[in-house]
């Protein structure tokens, strides 16, 4: 009696149905040793059947090219690709193809993603260079997760794009390379560059308009240019129109595993 060929079934979305690819080769997988389970979960690496299946590729059917008899650049000019691995290359195929479909959606999600990695950069950033023991604050963690997030969505979709698109390789790593550069620059921008000192402002400019309140003036803004240790030196525009050199001394009080207490006093330069 003839052995049956093992196959496995892989749902390909692009096509809406399930195709049945022959098992070219088998092995127990090292990652859960055989069992199949990970962490108590489906072993992500053999798709939790406890051995690591080899398949046709399924960007060049097995014969290593592609167009024009360049090397597959899904299975490296291998033919074969695990399960795991097919799966994922469908998976990204899908988001490539999604994309070409409605490019909008992903774009105006990416542009909000660079938005908020630039507010959450300027707004620890502010913490981070007066005190970088103040980020253990709770609310500065809420500005380090949401900024944590928006950059994961842009590595994964960036990765989903490397993955499944057929561009060639370098015009996917120039679009790449173009996307990490925005993410850089909303990071350093609004964050090193600008926000260093927006908490110290911050601070400054509500105590110069309580001191000024029974005056009827208020401060307008403060701009920090530099600091010497913990003084900070300034221009606090007045509702005037006064423009007064001033210097913020701050101190920290104590300190608690989660907050720092300290103490702000502005002083103008005469």
């Amino acid at each position: 009696m003839e052995e049956q060929e093992e196959t496995v079934q892989i749902y390909v979305a692009s096509l809406d149905k399930t195709v049945t690819f022959p098992v070219r080769s088998s092995e127990p997988c090292k990652r859960c040793k055989g069992t199949g389970l990970k962490s108590k979960k489906p072993c992500p690496h053999c798709c939790g059947s406890g051995s690591v299946k080899m398949l046709d590729c399924i960007r060049c059917n097995g014969t290593k090219q592609i167009e024009n008899g360049v090397k597959c650049n899904v299975c490296k000019g291998k033919g074969i690709l695990s399960e795991a691995l097919t799966n994922e290359f469908l998976e990204a195929r899908q988001f490539c193809e999604n994309f070409q479909k409605k490019p909008a959606k992903t774009i105006l999600i990416g542009l909000a993603c660079l938005v908020a990695l630039g507010i959450c950069a300027y707004f620890v950033s502010g913490f981070a260079f007066v005190d970088i023991r103040m980020l253990q604050s709770w609310y500065v963690y809420i500005g380090l997760i949401v900024g944590f997030t928006a950059g994961f969505y842009i590595l994964t979709r960036l990765k989903k794009m490397h993955t499944g698109s057929y561009l060639p390789a370098s015009t996917k790593f120039a679009i790449s390379s173009a996307v990490v550069a925005l993410g850089i620059a909303a990071i350093a921008i609004p964050g090193p560059v600008a926000g260093r000192y927006h908490w110290m402002e911050s601070e400054a400019k509500e105590i110069i308009s309580e001191a000024l309140a029974e005056d009827n003036l208020s401060c307008q803004s403060v701009k920090v240019s530099s600091h010497d240790g913990n003084d900070y030196h300034g221009i606090a525009k007045i509702s005037d129109g006064d423009e007064i050199k001033i210097i913020i001394h701050y101190r920290k009080v104590e300190e608690t595993r989660r907050e720092i207490g300290y103490s702000i006093e502005v002083e103008p330069v005469e």
